[in-house]
Formats: structure tokens, sequence, C-alpha cells
């Protein structure tokens, strides 16, 4: 009976050994967690096609992909072109709207520019095309508005054959 004595003392000291460890352990390490979710959420502005765009035009995610053209001579209107929707029922946003690029045959135009207009169709801002940094600010778009925007192209009489503008436009917005 010593023998069972002794084996038995020997696994509540382990017993207790495992515990105070475990105590310790406790006491030692804490924990956090954060338990949460993205969503994408439809609020801000938005770039949207309006009927006057030419075919071929497309939005992905924050860019609007569009390719102008007009005839030799000739002068051209994209009247309801694209627009800028406030998707936010509740809030206002202000913003600045910029040519942060323009390169290509800019001789070949006398005129190329983006003419933005509000809620009453009042112009609000007309931003040239050929010119990088030309740039409209401190523009405030009210809750649920949409903005259309115009695009005129204005070649010279003589345009070199299939000359061609690249330009991009950058709105930053809060």
């Amino acid at each position: 009976m010593n023998a069972k004595y002794k084996k038995s003392l020997k696994m509540v000291t382990l017993l207790i050994t495992a515990i105070l460890i475990a105590t310790a352990s406790a006491e030692i390490y804490n924990y956090m967690y954060i338990q949460g979710t993205g969503t994408i959420t439809t609020t801000g502005l938005r770039w949207g096609i309006g009927p006057d765009a030419p075919t071929g035009t497309t939005i992905s995610g924050p860019t609007v992909t569009i390719a102008l053209t007009t005839n030799e001579g000739n002068p051209r209107n994209y009247t309801q072109c694209l627009n800028v929707t406030n998707l936010d029922a509740s809030l206002t946003h202000s913003f600045n709207i910029t040519v942060s690029s323009s390169t290509g045959d800019i001789g070949n135009f006398t005129e190329f520019k983006l003419v933005l207009f509000n809620a009453s169709n009042a112009e609000v801002a007309v931003l040239d095309l050929l010119a990088q940094g030309s740039t409209a600010t401190f523009l405030t778009i009210g809750t649920s508005e949409v903005w259309p925007i115009l695009f005129e192209l204005v070649p010279i009489a003589s345009p070199t054959p299939n000359a061609q503008v690249t330009f991009e436009v950058t709105l930053v917005y809060a």
C-alpha cells in the first residue's frame, strides 16, 4: 500500500503543478479580439454615363474610359456625355476637379473643353483639356444631385489626319 500511496502522491503533485502552471499562464497572457466586416458602400460621388456618351464609354470603379471624336474642321459637342452623381441622401460633398495630364497633338485643336453644370444646369466649371493643371476648386454638390458634363471639341481648319489628344482628369472630393 505504501507504493500506491507514493504513486498517488506523485500524481496529485503533478496535477497541482499543472494547475499552477495553467493559472500562471492565464495571468501572463491577455487576449484581445477584433471581429469586424468590410463592406462596400454606395455613398460618396460616382461617375455616370449620360445619353450622349460615345459608344464604348465604360466605368470601372473610379475610372471612366471615353473616346471622343470629331470630323476635320467641324466642332462637336457631347452634351450630357457624363455626369457626377452624389449618392448620399444626407451629405453634400465639396470637390476639386483638375486636368492632371494632357498630351498628344494639342496643336490640332483650338478648343477641347470639359464643361461641368450643376443640378440646375448652370455652368459651374470649364476645364481646358489641352492644358495640364486646368482646375476648378471648392465646388459643392448637394445631396442626391446629378451634375452633367459636356465635352466641346473644336479642331483647327486643317488638322493632321488622325490627330489625337490624350487627357486625364482627376476629381478629389471630401
